[in-house]
C-alpha cells in the first residue's frame, strides 16, 4: 500500500510542476509567486504521505492531525499564490525573434548570448574534497562494518555453547564431539547482484544440514524479500552434507531472483562440502557445478556486440538496437546497470563469472569499454531506462528544450547525487543502500518505496525534456563520465612524458 502511495506521490509531483511550468509559460512568475506555489505543492504532498503511513501504522488521529496541519495550510498557500500569479504580467511569447532581432539593430545593440555555465574558481576544491571524502567513508566503512559473527550466532540461539575451531571460513563447534563427529556452524558468504550476504549453515552429527541462519545480507532489498517470501532457504534443511545443491537440479530456483538464489546456493553447497570433507571425512560423490551458459547469456553478449558497431547508430538500425535492450536488457533479464552494481565492484563484491556472466558483460566490458578504447557504448546503446526515454520524448509534443545555463549546472546536480550516494554506500557498506535509480521499477515493477516516487518523475520527466533522468540525475552517467575524462587526462600525461 506504501509503495502505491509513493507512486500516486511521484504522479501527484510530476503533475504539479507541470501545471507550475505551464503557469510560468504563460505568466512573468517574481521569486514570491514560485516559493508560494512550490510550498504549497510540498506541504500538500507531505501531508498525504504522512496520513496514509499514519493510518498504515495504526494510529488515524496523528494522520488526520497531520493532514490538518500540513495539509490545510498547503492548500490555502497555493490556492493564494495561484491566484496572486494570474495577476502578474503576462508572456507575450507573440514577439519574435525577427522583431528583437530589428529592434537591437535599431537601438544598436548586440544580441546578448545565452549565459552558459561557467565553473567557479572553487569547483577544483569541491571535487577534491568530494574525492577526499570518497576514500576516507570507504576506509571508515571497512573499520566500523567488521562482523562479529559469533555475536549474530548468539543473538539467535543464545543456548548455544560455541567454541571457535578454524577462521577461514569461520567454523564453529556447538558442544562437545559424539561419537567422533561434531555439531558445527559453517560461515559462509555469497555474492548477490547487488552485495553479499552471510549464512551460518548448522550441521549435526548425521552429516545433514539442520539449520541455515540467515547473519547479515548486502543485497538488493528487492530480490532478497523474493527469497523470503517463497522460504528458498527452507528447502535445504534435511538435506545431506553430500548432495550436489545445484539451482534447477536439486535445488528449486525463484523466479527474479536468479542471481541472489544461484549465490546463496552457492555458499550453502561449499559450507556443506567443506564439512563433509574436513569435518566428517566422507567421499566426494556431488557432481561439479557447470558454468551458466545459455540463452540468457547469448543474448547479452549479442546485444553488447552489437553496440560497438557503428551501423548502429544510424536509422533503422539504432531503433532496432534500442528495442533489443529494452525487451533483453530491461525487460526479459532486468540487468541495467546500477550504482549499486558499480560500487559493489569497488568494494569487491564481485560474482563469480561461471554463474553471473550476464553481470560480466554489462559492467565488466562496459568498463573495459571505457577505459580501453574510450567508448561508453552503454549509455545511449545499451541501457534500456535510456531507450525508454528517447521513445517517451518522441510521443511528447510538447518538448521543452533547457537553456545552457540549466543544461550546464544538470550535470552538477548528478555529481552531487552520485558523491552522495557512494558517502552511503561506503560508509554502510551496503550497495542497495544508495541505488535511488527507478530501473528495477520500471521493470519488474519491484523496489523500494523512494523508487516508487522516482520513476513516475524520471518517465514523464522525459516526456518533455530529452533524456530527462540521464541529463540530471543518472549516477551511472556520472562515473562513465568521470571515468573518460580521467582516462583522456591520463593520456595526455602519458603523451607528454
Amino acid at each position: 500500500m506504501m509503495g502505491l502511495t509513493w507512486y500516486i506521490l511521484g504522479l501527484l509531483t510530476t503533475g504539479s510542476a507541470i501545471f507550475i511550468w505551464n503557469l510560468s509559460r504563460k505568466y512573468d512568475l517574481n521569486w514570491k509567486a514560485w516559493l508560494g506555489l512550490a510550498l504549497g505543492v510540498i506541504l500538500a504532498l507531505f501531508a498525504i504521505a504522512w496520513g496514509v503511513g499514519a493510518v498504515l501504522e495504526g494510529v488515524p488521529r496523528a494522520g488526520s492531525m497531520g493532514i490538518l496541519f500540513f495539509g490545510l495550510p498547503g492548500i490555502v498557500l497555493f490556492s493564494a499564490t495561484y491566484s496572486y500569479s494570474t495577476k502578474l504580467p503576462e508572456k507575450h511569447a507573440q514577439t519574435t525573434m525577427v522583431n528583437k532581432k530589428e529592434a537591437s539593430c535599431a537601438l544598436d545593440i548586440p544580441m546578448s548570448k545565452p549565459k552558459r555555465f561557467r565553473k567557479s574558481k572553487w569547483s577544483a576544491l569541491l571535487t577534491y574534497s568530494a574525492y577526499i571524502s570518497l576514500i576516507l567513508a570507504y576506509v571508515i566503512g571497512i573499520v566500523i562494518n567488521d562482523d562479529n559473527y559469533e555475536a549474530l550466532i548468539e543473538a539467535k540461539y543464545p543456548e548455544l555453547e560455541l567454541k571457535k575451531i578454524h577462521e577461514n571460513p569461520v567454523v564453529f563447534q556447538i558442544g562437545e564431539k559424539i561419537n567422533g563427529n561434531g555439531e558445527y556452524i559453517l560461515i559462509q558468504e555469497g555474492q548477490g547482484y547487488g552485495g553479499p550476504f552471510v549464512f551460518g549453515l548448522r550441521i549435526r552429527e548425521d552429516a545433514k544440514i539442520h539449520g541455515v541462519i540467515p547473519l547479515s545480507d548486502k543485497e538488493t532489498p528487492a530480490f532478497i524479500k523474493k527469497i523470503r517470501e517463497t522460504n528458498f532457504l527452507d528447502q535445504f534443511i534435511g538435506k545431506s552434507i553430500s548432495d550436489n545443491f545445484v539451482v534447477d537440479g536439486d535445488i528449486d530456483g525463484v523466479s527474479g531472483a536468479t542471481v541472489t538464489v544461484t549465490a546463496a546456493t552457492d555458499a550453502l553447497r561449499n559450507g556443506a562440502h567443506i564439512a563433509a570433507v574436513d569435518y566428517f571425512k566422507l567421499d566426494q560423490t556431488w557432481k561439479k557445478k557447470p558454468w551458466k551458459f545459455g540463452l540468457d547469456e547469448v543474448l547479452v553478449i549479442v546485444v553488447f556486440i552489437l553496440a560497438f558497431l557503428p551501423k548502429m547508430t544510424k536509422t533503422p538500425y539504432k531503433y532496432i538496437l534500442m528495442g533489443l535492450s529494452i525487451g533483453i536488457i530491461g525487460f526479459y533479464l532486468n540487468g541495467s546497470v546500477s550504482i549499486g552494481s558499480i560500487s559493489g565492484l569497488m568494494m569487491g563484491y564481485i560474482p563469480s563469472i561461471s554463474d553471473h556472466m550476464v553481470w560480466w558483460v554489462l559492467v565488466v566490458g562496459t568498463l573495459v569499454g571505457i577505459v580501453v578504447l574510450g567508448k561508453n557504448v552503454y549509455c545511449y546503446k545499451i541501457c534500456p531506462f535510456y531507450g525508454i526515454q528517447y521513445l517517451m520524448n518522441k510521443l511528447g509534443a510538447n518538448r521543452y528544450k533547457p537553456s545552457p545555463t540549466i543544461i550546464g549546472n544538470a550535470r552538477t546536480i548528478a555529481n552531487f547525487l552520485l558523491w552522495l550516494a557512494l558517502m552511503v554506500i561506503f560508509i554502510l557498506r551496503l550497495p542497495s543502500a544508495g541505488a535511488y535509480e527507478p530501473f528495477a521499477m520500471m521493470f519488474s515493477l519491484e523496489g523500494v518505496d523512494i523508487q516508487w516516487y522516482i520513476l513516475p518523475l524520471a518517465v514523464i520527466g522525459s516526456f518533455f525534456v530529452s533524456l530527462f533522468w540521464c541529463r540530471f540525475f543518472c549516477p551511472v552517467g556520472s562515473v562513465f563520465t568521470v571515468l573518460l575524462k580521467m582516462r583522456k587526462e591520463a593520456i595526455k600525461v602519458f603523451n607528454k612524458n
